[in-house]
């Protein structure tokens, strides 16, 4: 079988998966059998997805678990050798807040997200890795891009969408003698969140990760806002919030998966996909205008051509099934593949060679 990218990044989710009930496993011994109740299911570790090394046969994994007798969680960040199986645990054990997007920053670096700020690790084990970017909010769904030095993420911030104004918004509304809020659209809540006029934004900045064994920190400040040249909407609590994104992999190009504003929200299932250029320069691209369903999944392929998502096609069918879409970035053209397909997709990986999709 051949070696690429995709049955690599299959067999590190395996290994993960393996390492993870192993670990459970012995801590639990070898011969104590207990029954599944809900004490013992939330304190089995958790594994987050594996993060394949492009050129070596490394990935990088999170490992999350709870403490119910300390009422504590606790993460770490690991690397995984796929080719022997062998597993180092890279960072001690962080009390509260989830190590997330684990990251490769250079061949021999890696980066993640701990409560907001990026952090970089140099693969020496049991080690604390250095802060190395912390905007002036907590940062999430973070990725990086060797070829560019860029560095994705998302953000909450207000209507102007600017990451530098958010405290000052926020003592602003820490000042208010009062607490009460006017909505102007059945859209005031969904499921467990009130709408605010807080929304989360897709970002780029440069970070520089040279000397990364000894440099210092990187300043905010130079944040590239890839939605705000979105149509303006006049409703707060109703602007663009970001769901989803993919970036190519010379960090030049973004999709981004957004609903559409607007006065029907509380029933409409209208959720698009726009590509963008990674600079701000340009103007979004809707790809999804001929659809009123779901759009979800947006992947692209290694060499940046062609960009695939899954899209539901009914309107307002919230469990409609997703076809494939794949857009040609070059020629502008986008088509469906495989309609009669009575399957579901949930996302999609593409071949090192852009030939296949596989789809889970």
């Amino acid at each position: 079988m051949a070696f690429t990218a995709s049955t690599r990044l299959v067999r590190c989710g395996l290994w993960a998966y393996v390492v993870a009930l192993g670990a459970t496993a012995h801590a639990e011994g070898a011969n104590s059998l207990k029954p599944l109740d809900s004490q013992l299911f939330h304190s089995l570790s958790r594994v987050g997805a594996p993060i394949v090394q492009p050129d070596q046969p490394l990935a990088l994994y999170t490992t999350s678990r709870y403490d119910p007798e300390a009422n504590k969680s606790f993460s770490h960040l690991s690397l995984l050798n796929t080719d022997s199986g062998e597993s180092t645990q890279l960072t001690p054990e962080m009390e509260g807040e989830r190590i997330s997007s684990p990251m490769w920053l250079d061949q021999g670096t890696a980066g993640y997200v701990f409560r907001g700020a990026l952090y970089r690790h140099n693969l020496e084990p049991a080690t604390n890795g250095t802060l190395l970017y912390n905007a002036t909010v907590g940062i999430g769904s973070a990725t990086y891009r060797p070829a560019t030095g860029t560095l994705f993420f998302t953000a909450d911030v207000y209507s102007d969408g600017n990451i530098s104004s958010v405290v000052e918004h926020r003592e602003r509304e820490r000042s208010r003698k009062d607490t009460a809020q006017v909505f102007d659209n059945l859209w005031a809540r969904h499921w467990n969140k009130w709408m605010t006029p807080v929304k989360s934004n897709l970002f780029a900045v440069n970070v520089s990760v040279a000397g990364s064994a000894g440099g210092g920190q990187q300043e905010p400040g130079n944040e590239v806002n890839l939605m705000q040249k979105l149509a303006p909407v006049r409703d707060p609590l109703l602007r663009w919030d970001i769901e989803s994104y993919a970036v190519t992999a010379d960090g030049r190009r973004a999709a981004f998966v957004v609903r559409n504003p607007g006065p029907d929200m509380a029933w409409s299932t209208n959720v698009d996909l726009y590509l963008t250029s990674c600079d701000g320069s340009g103007q979004p691209e809707l790809l999804t205008g001929a659809s009123n369903g779901a759009a979800s999944a947006p992947a692209f392929s290694a060499d940046g051509t062609a960009v695939a998502w899954l899209q539901m096609e009914t309107p307002g069918y919230e469990s409609d099934i997703r076809r494939i879409f794949i857009h040609n970035v070059t020629t502008g053209e986008t088509r469906t593949i495989a309609r009669d397909w009575i399957l579901s997709p949930h996302f999609m990986i593409w071949s090192a060679d852009a030939s296949t999709l596989h789809a889970l």
